[in-house]
């Protein structure tokens, strides 16, 4: 099964995480896999450019140490 029929299936949530430090914005994103046993496993999954992108805009609107909404 490839990740992107993967990311179809209704127990798959996609789950992008940032972080910004002095060399730049960081973006690790995975797939969370809520198994039929209760538990939840993750896979590394690549970013999308268009995901990256718009976190980088947010980013960009959002003062530090200010919380944000989208």
């Amino acid at each position: 099964m490839s990740i992107k029929s993967l990311l179809w299936l209704p127990n798959v949530y996609r789950v992008s995480h940032a972080t910004i430090d002095q060399s730049g914005l960081h973006v690790e994103t995975e797939a969370a896999i809520h198994l039929n046993d209760g538990s939840v496993t993750t896979l590394s999954i690549p970013a999308d450019a268009s995901e990256h992108s718009a976190i980088e805009q947010f980013v960009k609107r959002c003062p530090l140490q200010q919380t944000c909404t989208a």
